[in-house]
Formats: structure tokens, C-alpha cells, sequence
């Protein structure tokens, strides 16, 4: 919350609650280079300062102005200003926390769309001694030399997986699997090498392989037989045992819309589709009365035969898992 007003905050905000005074304080005050760029035609407009945080605490910074420049240029910038009594240790950080908040409401009442405003802080003290305290959020980090250029403007760095060759995402092969399945996930058509270094990447029987896995079930555009052809290449001692995880995954997910692709050899789409091919993968092929019954059946007996076709001994025993008792 903020603490009540002191008598330095009362004389501070009268000092700037007047345009002209306002406009003069900001003219000598600013950087020259600054300075030189408004507009002394039109004053600055004082800007309502007080934030509410995301614990819905509120800040208040002491005055923010928006001024025009002398370009004509639709700019704006913000002046926000600030006074201290004292000696604050925590300044760097109450004044970033203060242009987050005031970009944050920019952004959420559409002020803000491609661009933020910049935002240039003037703070006063008028205490006893010398400021002593740090002037940037910069000066707070205690990093060696070498990180000053990455937090100097505290910018994120960006990789865009999109722009880097598959192969050169990573020498780690778990990374790397990680890292191109993120990749290629909105891909249209995935080529076989690619999906290999996904399947293969991951240590076997590690949790990492079934995230992998099952992120690469949701989310792309595959089919059991392609799955399983990839398996059968990268991990040919567990593909079988991997498959059982693929078809848990598929069948968990619903397919809701199908899958959108159909399985091997006329296979039917969705999770009727699924269970045909898996059934056939274990039993050979398929009486076509059963093929018909399931093609029929309905969502409750095509999960009871989807969770028995893993563990079952025969067809008969896979069937026998939908009928009522």
C-alpha cells in the first residue's frame, strides 16, 4: 500500500500540480538533448500516477507528465518524477517497478499497441549528505564485465527456433529432440529423419521420452503407422513396448476432430480407426464382422477394448472387455 503524505510530498506535488511550473522544471531539468525536443508550445499534461499491482497493492509515483515534441511527431514521452528525503537504497527498482506498471496500463487500455512510450525518470533528493545510491537497476547486479551488454537494457534474448538449422539446435540429443519437436510441431508434414531424431533422441525408459512422446502424439500431424515406423528404426528393442504408450496417449487424448490423416492402407480415421489397426498389429487380420462391430461400437466399449488390447491374450479376450456383465 502506499504510505500516507508527507509534508515533502504535499510541497513536491504543488510545485508540479501548476503546467507552466511543470513545464519549466521539466525544461531544465531534463537531459539538454531531451530538453531541446519539446514542443514549448504545449505544455506538459499531467498523467493520473497512481498503479495498481498484481497483489493489488498501489504504487504512486509522485507525478508523471506526457509531453510533445517539436517534430510534429505523433511521439509521446513520459517524464515521470519522483523526490526523495533520504537516502534510498531500493530507488532503481520503486522507478522500474513504477514504468512497468505505467506500460502495463498502457497495454491494457489499448493506448499501447505495436510500441511503448519511452519513459524518462527525474528523481530529486533533498536530503542531507550526497546520494550515495545506485542510479540504475544496472549498478545493482553484481555480474562480471562480460554480462553487462545483455542486461544493460534488459532485453531478452530471442532464439527463434524457426531460424536455426534442425541439426544445429543442439549437440545434446535429449535437448536437441526437445528442441525440434517444439519446432516442427505446427509442420504440415514432419520427414522421417526428422521424427528418427526425435524418437531416438531421448534416453530409453526415461520421463523425458514419455513427455516427448506424448507432446509429439498431441501435437503433431503423425500417424500410428509413422510412429511406429520411426520406432522401429530409433529404438528397436522398445518399440513395441513405446507403442503401448503412443496408443495410451491417443486414446487418452480423444482425437476428438479424428486423426486427421487416416492410418495405413485405408485404415478408418478416428479412434475406431486406431483400434482396428492396433488390434491387427497384435491378432493379424481382422473377421470382417469384427471390423463392422467396432466400426459400431460406442466411445464406452471402444475404451474398455483400447485398454484390453494391451494386456490381452487373444481377440476373444479383447471383445469380451466391452460386453456387459
Amino acid at each position: 500500500m502506499s504510505l500516507p503524505a508527507t509534508p515533502h510530498d504535499a510541497l513536491f506535488r504543488a510545485l508540479v500540480s501548476n503546467p507552466a511550473r511543470a513545464g519549466a522544471l521539466l525544461t531544465e531539468y531534463l537531459p539538454r538533448e531531451v530538453a531541446d525536443l519539446l514542443d514549448p508550445g504545449i505544455p506538459p499534461v499531467a498523467v493520473e500516477g497512481s498503479f495498481v499491482d498484481a497483489d493489488a497493492a498501489r504504487t504512486q509515483c509522485d507525478a508523471l507528465f506526457r509531453v510533445t515534441l517539436r517534430t510534429g511527431h505523433d511521439a509521446r514521452i513520459y517524464v515521470l518524477l519522483e523526490h526523495k528525503s533520504h537516502i534510498d537504497a531500493d530507488t532503481p527498482l520503486q522507478i522500474l517497478k513504477y514504468m512497468v506498471n505505467i506500460w502495463l496500463r498502457e497495454i491494457e487500455d489499448g493506448t499501447a499497441r505495436d510500441r511503448l512510450p519511452p519513459i524518462i525518470p527525474l528523481v530529486f533528493f533533498h536530503g542531507q549528505g550526497r546520494w550515495t545510491a545506485a542510479r540504475s537497476v544496472m549498478e545493482m547486479i553484481d555480474a562480471p564485465e562480460e554480462l553487462a551488454p545483455f542486461l544493460r537494457e534488459f532485453a531478452y534474448v530471442l532464439h527463434d527456433l524457426g531460424e536455426i538449422e534442425p541439426l544445429r539446435l543442439s549437440r545434446a540429443p535429449e535437448v536437441l529432440a526437445g528442441l525440434l519437436a517444439l519446432r516442427v510441431a505446427h509442420a504440415d508434414e514432419i520427414p522421417a529423419d526428422l521424427l528418427d531424431l526425435m524418437t531416438g533422441g531421448p534416453l530409453a525408459g526415461s520421463d523425458f521420452e514419455r513427455h516427448l512422446l506424448r507432446y509429439i502424439v498431441e501435437r503433431m500431424n503423425l500417424t500410428p503407422v509413422m510412429l511406429e515406423a520411426s520406432l522401429r528404426r530409433t529404438k528397436p528393442d522398445r518399440w513395441e513396448a513405446l507403442m503401448g504408450t503412443v496408443a495410451e496417449a491417443w486414446l487418452e487424448q480423444g482425437r476428438a476432430e479424428g486423426i486427421e490423416k487416416g492410418l495405413a492402407q485405408g485404415i478408418e480415421e478416428g479412434q475406431a480407426g486406431l483400434l482396428l489397426h492396433l488390434l491387427e498389429r497384435r491378432f493379424g487380420e481382422l473377421p470382417q464382422s469384427v471390423r463392422e462391430r467396432i466400426r459400431g461400437a460406442s466411445v464406452s466399449e471402444l475404451g474398455a477394448w483400447a485398454e484390453a488390447v494391451l494386456d490381452a491374450a487373444s481377440l476373444d479376450e479383447v471383445l469380451a472387455a466391452g460386453s456387459p456383465r
